[in-house]
């Protein structure tokens, strides 16, 4: 991704479109899963949050709504148009993060590892810069995403290498000694609502992303698993 990190950001100057915006920031529709977000609103002050391969920060941004206390940083490998969050956003690779051991509270990469030709190296890292006792969540596209070619669907983005199921998810940080406690499959019902609208609307408006946006959310094409790191970890 390296090659070409500043032309795969382009769709996602989308996400300043005045309606999507709307409909995030106002109506507070972004689809979340709850036990993360109950996670951060209980943190301290002071906690520390990263989002490894953040992009443009929008997950990052929904975490410090829920919670400003903490300390937020993003790591990615590019160089993002614009930076949503408050926090501190950092160039570098989600194999080889750039902070210490066991640093953060919560660490999270949204739609990353099926990216990465070795997502244990990046799993192991993850747990490495997470702080005992601390979570990490991933979350990736479900094999459901490559079912659908109406939509935006999984094998359109070429820097992708191979989707995975839930159960394959959870089996990826077992692989890594970590304690999955939580997964499952990202859905919504405000998004579908709002969302079949939108696949039209956004559409007019020239949103690319417009098109995904229902599928991702209607038919489950995210899945998602949570795992703490444990006081005794080694990896």
């Amino acid at each position: 991704m390296a090659n070409f990190s500043e032309n795969y950001y382009t769709p996602y100057q989308s996400a300043k479109l005045a309606l999507r915006r709307f409909v995030r920031d106002r109506l507070r529709l972004s689809p979340k899963v709850p036990w993360l977000f109950r996670r951060v609103r209980n943190l301290v002050e002071g906690a520390r949050v990263l989002d490894a391969g953040c992009g443009t920060g929008g997950l990052l941004e929904l975490m410090e709504r829920e919670n400003p206390r903490i300390a937020a940083y993003g790591v990615d490998i590019g160089h993002p148009p614009f930076f949503l969050p408050v926090g501190t956003f950092l160039s570098g690779s989600v194999s080889e993060l750039p902070f210490v051991d066991d640093r953060f509270d919560v660490v999270t990469c949204s739609h990353v590892i099926e990216h990465l030709s070795d997502p244990a190296s990046c799993v192991r890292e993850l747990l490495r810069v997470c702080r005992p006792g601390g979570c990490v969540y991933l979350e990736v596209p479900s094999p459901r995403a490559a079912w659908f070619p109406f939509f935006n669907v999984f094998w359109d983005d070429p820097t992708h290498v191979r989707p995975y199921s839930r159960i394959g998810l959870c089996r990826l940080l077992e692989m890594q000694g970590a304690q999955v406690v939580k997964s499952g499959t990202k859905r919504s019902l405000p998004a579908v609502i709002f969302g079949l609208p939108y696949v039209f609307i956004g559409s007019l408006m020239g949103d690319p992303q417009a098109k995904s946006m229902f599928a991702i959310y209607a038919f489950g094409f995210s899945v998602y698993a949570v795992a703490e790191k444990s006081h005794y970890h080694e990896i």
